[in-house]
């Protein structure tokens, strides 16, 4: 009865508004999916429902959980951190999710990105290189498969899905040591990840499940692709790039594989201080229609919370002491816009269109005036970009001065603030937040800029002090409205980590990094 009057009352949504449940082809994307990430970012159990009720609503029926060390492991335990939830909590969620018609994929990585999992010494013998604990060695196949029998069934307890998704992207080491090189150089990488992903599917199957992969590594070495097993789901993730940057895709469509496709609600570079809107947006424009055109069977929208790479710190023996994400993107507490925008795409029959999207949305959702709207999409298409500092000045990624980047960020957060809108406010100071940090660190490049030319020296000191202290002023006054805005949307314990204070709460974060894993 609930899920028949979620359905009547998302259709009548839909009439009043114009943002809602669009009635979807017969047989497009029988998989509508989100992703969550909680690599770092942990949410809050009561934002996790409140996102699953705003995007099922809109059409979304499936959620992929990475919920990597904030899972309640059992036997495995050494692997869950500060933020880990309990199994009682794991479980309501996925009845709660269940309840809405939603069904939750656990995604589990077992091969690339398990950084989480190697760094311990617990688990250091199944690295492919002993300073890297970012991947495991393909040929160590037997001790994998008694390690992750054991956590594959952990996840897959408290998850009823029949999809488990094993990751498997982003393999970069491949072949790297010693007893790999030999067989790459003798077999080819193909051989090495496919017979490894073999054994994984394998623990699936015994779980009565289907796996998942992502596709990029068996695009890029696609000899063996054969011999993988015909059940298993490849995830195409395209970004916003040409449809083949990985390999061919021809090879999948030519074997009738089942494909589903994933764009990015959050990606690189995108980071604390510079979101990529428009990027995204075009992504969903672009990619969906061709995951239409070549019958993809479903699609996920990914929420990446950091790229993945990490900085280590080492004691002898290369023992993992702290282990600090390269790159953090700001919370998805801030990405509404994008998950209304990626409901619609997925769920639609007429092509996604961003500007209009974004301009009803500015009326619909944030009760913006015409003129309001305007100025929202302004915001969403300013190019965001990295600065690059050198001897000889600043520039963007674009080549633009750094001066003129930061005039047209300051131009645009002045028209920001003049906003009124009539709902939404939370989601409009999110916005207005997002661009006084992009403003911060802009400023910072520019003081940095004056430090790394060929024209300093000891007179500019004092200059340079005072202006870093002035956004050290600033930047503390950010991170009290950031936690504001996400106080009860990120657990206490991640908007205390996002902060990254010096001094003695840098020195407590540490220990407890050390003590209780925060990633």
């Amino acid at each position: 009865m609930k899920h028949r009057f979620l359905t009547v009352a998302a259709a009548l949504l839909t009439l009043l508004t114009g943002i809602g449940t669009c009635a979807a082809r017969t047989g497009d994307f029988p998989i509508r999916a989100f992703h969550l990430d909680f690599r770092t970012e942990v949410m809050t159990l009561d934002a996790m429902k409140s996102l699953v009720d705003r995007i099922s609503e809109r059409g979304i029926n499936t959620l992929v959980m990475e919920w990597e060390a904030a899972f309640p492991f059992d036997k495995h335990a050494t692997l869950s951190n500060a933020s880990a939830f309990t199994r009682e909590e794991v479980i309501s969620f996925v009845d709660y999710c269940s309840g809405r018609g939603v069904e939750v994929i656990p995604l589990q990585n077992c091969f690339g990105h398990c950084e989480y999992i190697l760094r311990h010494e617990r688990y250091r013998a199944l690295r492919e290189d002993p300073k890297d604990p970012s991947q495991v060695c393909p040929l160590k196949i037997a001790e994998a498969t008694a390690c992750f029998s054991g956590l594959f069934a952990e996840v897959a307890s408290l998850h009823p899905s029949k999809y488990f998704h094993i990751g498997a992207d982003e393999t970069y080491l491949l072949g790297l040591c010693g007893n790999c090189r030999a067989v790459a150089d003798r077999e080819g990488k193909s051989r090495l990840f496919v017979d490894y992903v073999k054994a994984m599917c394998d623990i699936v199957h015994r779980l009565g499940k289907t796996p998942v992969i992502w596709a990029d590594i068996i695009l890029k070495y696609p000899e063996a692709l054969d011999e993988l097993p015909d059940d298993l789901i490849f995830v195409d993730w395209n970004y916003g790039w040409e449809p083949d940057r990985f390999g061919k895709l021809a090879n999948l469509f030519s074997r009738g594989v089942k494909l589903w496709g994933a764009p990015a609600l959050r990606s690189g570079p995108d980071n604390i201080y510079l979101t990529q809107w428009k990027k995204h947006f075009d992504n969903l424009a672009v990619f969906v229609e061709y995951a239409r055109e070549h019958d993809y069977g479903g699609m996920i929208e990914t929420s990446w919370s950091t790229s993945g790479t990490y900085g280590y710190w080492f004691d002898n023996g290369y023992e993992v002491l702290s282990m600090q994400p390269v790159r953090l993107v700001y919370p998805m507490s801030a990405f509404r816009i994008l998950e209304a925008a990626c409901c619609e795409a997925f769920v639609t029959d007429a092509p996604f269109e961003p500007e209009a999207f974004v301009l009803r949305y500015a009326r619909t959702e944030l009760g913006l005036d015409d003129a309001g709207a305007s100025v929202l999409w302004r915001y969403f298409s300013m190019p965001q970009e990295t600065v690059t500092v050198s001897d000889s000045g600043a520039k963007d990624a674009s080549g633009r001065d750094l001066r003129e980047v930061i005039d047209e960020c300051v131009r645009m957060r002045d028209e920001l603030a003049r906003l009124k809108p009539r709902k939404g406010t939370e989601e409009a100071a999110h916005y207005l937040l997002m661009l006084d940090i992009r403003i911060n660190y802009l400023r910072f490049k520019a003081v940095e800029a004056r430090y790394q030319s060929a024209s300093f020296d000891r007179s500019g000191i004092p200059e340079l002090v005072s202006g870093l202290k002035t956004l050290l002023a600033e930047a503390r006054t950010l991170d009290r409205r950031f936690a504001r805005l996400n106080g009860g949307y990120l657990k206490a314990r991640e908007i205390e980590y996002e902060h990254h204070a010096f001094g003695e709460d840098e020195i407590a974060l540490r220990t407890t990094d050390k003590q209780h894993p925060i990633r």
